[in-house]
């Protein structure tokens, strides 16, 4: 059940970055900037629709208001702090499969491939000089 949703987000990552790429949308921070506050946008989403407790639902909303955070932050800094926060955003969804999260069962296994290869590919596209920090 886990292995299927994260190879497709997994694809979809590279696929979202090598668009990203190809369209020029990377030739500026903004792009993984705003890729960033949409991956992180979905916890809070997930839990209003769940219906789960208010509580829970701040917590998320935290949750993204930190990640938006670190969007800023990478967009001063560079493509290397945003994408290390794009990574971080897998591994804390690959967390919260085991700890509990709203949403479909299978959202963590595909939004960490997602993020973890989207955040990986745009580490490769800094090191092979393809796009500036």
């Amino acid at each position: 059940m886990i292995f299927v949703p994260g190879v497709v987000g997994a694809l979809l990552g590279f696929g979202t970055v090598w668009a990203m790429w190809m369209s020029q949308m990377l030739a500026e921070r903004s792009g993984a900037a705003i890729l960033l506050c949409a991956i992180a946008f979905f916890y809070p989403v997930f839990a209003v629709m769940d219906g789960v407790s208010g509580l829970m639902v701040g917590v998320h909303i935290a949750i993204f208001l930190g990640f938006s955070f670190l969007a800023t932050v990478g967009f001063h800094r560079g493509l290397g702090v945003l994408a290390l926060g794009i990574i971080a955003h897998g591994v804390f969804d690959l967390v919260t499969f085991f700890t509990g999260h709203p949403g479909p069962v299978w959202w963590p296994a595909f939004c960490g491939g997602l993020d973890i290869a989207a955040g990986l590919s745009i580490l490769w596209l800094l090191r092979t000089q393809r796009i500036t920090a």
